[in-house]
């Protein structure tokens, strides 16, 4: 069971903010930490404004017990998403648009004094209540900190047709740079810096990796740029144009006028749930741009059925309809997917039968020899492959041969409040955060042991996967350190709670991972992007 005792005051005299923080101190899992909530890192003068940077406090104390508000949002219910039960309760949380330029910074209570650790500790930027990761970094000797930045979402984000663009981006580095200058009396070195984050976080790390944000590792949880590049103007101003339109007939005003309550019921009637990057000079030709030197490492990942949030936006299809999405495809591809009746098309190749692989990995297709009875699940299939799967292995691959330390890993553990859902796209937070109890589950918390361990040994500088390479012990990821990464292993993380690494390219790998619909992607990614683009696009729902 995890534990939290009650909260008592701290404070921080804080030399370059210039001046004294109160925060809050408590225990978790009997480590001592302590919290920084709500801290402003920048003001936001107006909507669709870029961020200033906060520097001086001016001398004054300031409380930062409670945390601080986040951008105005529709709800969506993460529970459904992740499968975890109704009786644990939301949190709410306050909403600001001008006010959610703050973050959070959890920390070892012992990291400001000067000689507790012998050195300033390593900071992951991260958004995520870190609690249990910093409990369990200080556990086995590997502390670091934590800082949680919250930024500016969906339109508040996006901006107007002039003007500033990609907000969130800007907040974003305007938090990394805050954390640059002033983590140094907090205990963090400013010099070993981490980035990370899941899903659109992850593409927003990919994005800072190629701006030359000053970091020193990366980790991408499945996403990427290549999840959702950054679009033209005429796609942007297309997007924006019906969106204007809802706002200014419902309130008389413009986007940057009018009411909060207006535009996110026009985002809520035009039924959008994510947004996208705008193209910017410095973002025009990122597939060809190399992550920045200051990188020395990066961890990429992916969840074995990413494309779950596409599942309700694909079953609501006719049939006729999907097999037209997918009628561009060239001929290997569309056989591969038994998407062709023809009695010439040609076999796929096949890497790994489903008999070979661990009994709750069976391909999410049958394969058969007539036209998918049901094309929604080559569907999502095809968008597993090519928005993460394929993605994950270019992206290491590239930084490989660029010099990078990397490290790559598939997580197939399923969802242990539903394993019916599989190993879906956010279940890897279900297990690094440890947010929920899952002592019921004897795999699932070991699944959830190994990939912290792994990924404080990474934000540490070591080598990433520990006693895991071996399968010995409990899986508390302290056994001998073994180098081994690259681009020719990743590491597995499940299923039944097996934590192994396997060759990529392999038969295993590649059973698990579609490596037959890779080949068949490789060299065809535009023709494939229009594809699936088509297929996902508008489809996307956390609801699923």
């Amino acid at each position: 069971m995890f534990t939290t005792t009650p909260q008592t005051t701290t404070s921080l005299p804080h030399r370059s903010l210039n001046g004294t923080l109160l925060g809050v101190q408590y225990t978790k899992n009997d480590v001592s930490l302590t919290q920084y909530r709500g801290v402003r890192y920048a003001t936001v003068a107006k909507r669709f404004a870029p961020p200033l940077r906060v520097d001086d406090l001016g001398g004054v104390v300031v409380g930062c017990r409670e945390f601080g508000p986040v951008c105005p949002q529709n709800h969506v219910d993460i529970r459904r998403l992740l499968r975890i039960p109704d009786e644990f309760e939301e949190e709410f949380e306050k909403e600001d648009e001008f006010e959610c330029t703050n973050l959070a910074i959890t920390l070892p209570s012992e990291a400001t004094k000067a000689t507790a650790y012998g050195k300033k500790l390593p900071v992951i930027i991260w958004i995520h209540d870190p609690s249990l990761l910093v409990a369990t970094s200080v556990q086995r000797g590997k502390p670091m900190i934590v800082v949680s930045p919250n930024y500016r979402l969906n339109i508040f984000a996006f901006g107007a047709r002039t003007g500033e663009k990609n907000l969130a981006l800007q907040d974003q580095r305007c938090a990394i740079d805050w954390v640059v200058k002033h983590i140094g009396d907090f205990g963090g070195d400013k010099n070993n810096i981490t980035i990370a984050g899941s899903s659109a976080g992850a593409v927003y790390t990919h994005a800072h990796t190629v701006l030359g944000a000053p970091i020193r590792r990366a980790i991408l949880m499945s996403g990427s740029l290549y999840l959702s590049p950054p679009q033209p103007s005429d796609r942007c101003n297309a997007f924006l144009a019906p969106l204007e339109q809802l706002v200014r007939e419902g309130s008389g005003r413009p986007l940057d006028e009018a009411p909060t309550a207006f535009l996110l019921e026009a985002l809520r009637e035009l039924g959008v749930q994510s947004m996208f990057l705008r193209e910017t000079p410095e973002l025009v030709g990122w597939r060809d741009k190399k992550m920045a030197e200051s990188v020395e490492a990066v961890m990429v990942g992916d969840c074995e059925y990413e494309s779950i949030i596409w599942l309700h936006g694909l079953r609501s299809l006719p049939a006729h309809e999907t097999h037209a999405l997918l009628s561009p495809l060239h001929p290997p591809l569309h056989a591969h997917y038994k998407l062709s009746a023809s009695p010439s098309s040609p076999e796929p190749a096949s890497s790994t039968s489903p008999s070979s692989l661990p009994s709750n990995l069976s391909p999410i297709i049958t394969a058969t020899s007539d036209p998918h009875p049901t094309p929604y699940l080559p569907g999502l299939s095809l968008i597993s492959t090519a928005l993460f799967h394929l993605p994950t292995h270019t992206i290491a691959t590239r930084a490989h041969a660029a010099g990078k330390q990397t490290y790559q890993y598939i997580i197939d553990e399923p969802n242990p409040f539903d394993p019916t859902s599989r190993a879906h796209h956010g279940v890897d937070l279900l297990y690094l955060f440890g947010g929920y109890d899952l002592t019921f589950s004897t795999t699932a918390s070991k699944v959830g042991r190994e990939i912290r361990g792994a990924f404080i040994r990474f934000i540490n500088g070591e080598t990433a996967w520990g006693s895991a390479l071996s399968g010995e012990g409990e899986g508390d990821g302290d056994g001998e350190e073994r180098k081994i990464g690259g681009e020719d292993v990743c590491m597995a993380f499940g299923p039944e709670g097996l934590c192994k690494v396997v060759g990529i390219e392999g038969a295993e790998w590649r059973g698990r991972r579609d490596g037959a619909a890779m080949d068949l992607m490789r060299g065809r990614e535009g023709e494939v992007g229009k594809v699936v683009g088509a297929l996902a696009k508008g489809r996307v729902s956390l609801d699923n």
